[in-house]
């Protein structure tokens, strides 16, 4: 299976509906943290907050960079905490590992997100809950479909 591209992609989980990962609230770009990540309807490939930069930092571990705040990247709660909320955080990753993240192809486009300093936890989408707001956590890795993600190319250099 090939290794993910570097570039801008929106991120659709496999639940029914597929909602995506989305800045929750994110109206300021220059907030610190901007938001905490939730599943949302997909509001198309203008919408900002929805828009994820991939970059390779090594072979299969990548930073997810919001297209909407520049610098601000998804981040791990920095305490690994199983059912705490994905974040958003301004530190590079170069600097701060909570940043990174193993992305796993499962099949076609679909993959896992694990978290790199909290090894055998994934981003998944909590109780699979499709409703717009539903939040984006931490959670030991079960590769049941709110575990999985379909990563929908915008723009690949």
């Amino acid at each position: 299976m090939a290794p993910l591209l570097d570039g801008i992609y929106t991120i659709a989980n496999n639940v029914q509906h597929y909602p995506v990962l989305d800045l929750d609230g994110a109206t300021n770009p220059f907030a610190s943290p901007i938001a905490g990540v939730v599943g949302f309807t997909n509001n198309g490939p203008g919408t900002k907050n929805q828009q994820w930069i991939v970059t390779t930092l090594r072979p299969g571990v990548y930073s997810l960079q919001s297209a909407f705040a520049g610098n601000t990247w998804l981040a791990a709660p920095t305490d690994g905490a199983t059912l705490a909320q994905i974040e958003s955080s301004r530190y590079d990753p170069v600097y701060n590992e909570v940043t990174r993240w193993k992305i796993t192809n499962i099949e076609g486009n679909n993959y896992q997100i694990e978290s790199v300093p909290f090894p055998g936890k994934v981003m998944d989408l909590e109780m699979a809950n499709p409703t717009d707001g539903t939040r984006v956590i931490l959670y030991p890795n079960n590769k049941t479909p709110n575990q999985i993600w379909t990563f929908i190319p915008n723009a690949i250099p």
